[in-house]
């Protein structure tokens, strides 16, 4: 009978060391992956004044009127596109994105912030590229 009560609590106990590190690994893939969130977001208020930069020499270049103009306008309409296309990566994102993750097995838990860590670190690539094309361009 003691052997029975002590092999419950040493499964008891076993069980509650895994679902410690479970929450563990859980928490610090969570935390990662805000981390790059957390790094990229700020740069959405770049977007928007490089945007609103970008699209003031369009309108500089178009009003000129000369067709030397043409090439430089599509460059820059290009970026701009860029620029918006990471803001609304990064939006879809946050919309997208679930932190709730009651009920849910912590392999799924674990696959799901995985996916959302590759995810994010696309948004982040796509922004860090748009955001350094328009620098250059800004500055040409």
């Amino acid at each position: 009978m003691k052997s029975t009560i002590s092999l419950f609590i040493i499964a008891v106990l076993f069980s509650m060391s895994c679902g410690d590190d479970n929450k563990k690994a859980k928490d610090q893939l969570y935390d990662k992956v805000m981390a790059v969130h957390d790094e990229i977001m700020p740069k959405m208020g770049d977007i928007t004044k490089y945007k609103k930069q970008l699209t003031g020499m369009i309108d500089e270049l178009i009003e000129a009127g000369r067709e030397e103009n043409e090439a430089r306008i599509a460059e820059l309409k290009k970026a701009v596109e860029d620029l918006e296309n990471s803001h609304d990566g990064m939006m879809n994102w946050m919309r997208a994105f679930d932190n709730d993750f009651e009920g849910k097995v912590h392999e799924e838990v674990m696959e799901y912030l995985e996916d959302q860590k590759t995810r994010i670190e696309k948004v982040g690539k796509e922004t860090n590229t748009a955001l350094k094309n328009a620098e250059k361009l800004l500055t040409k």
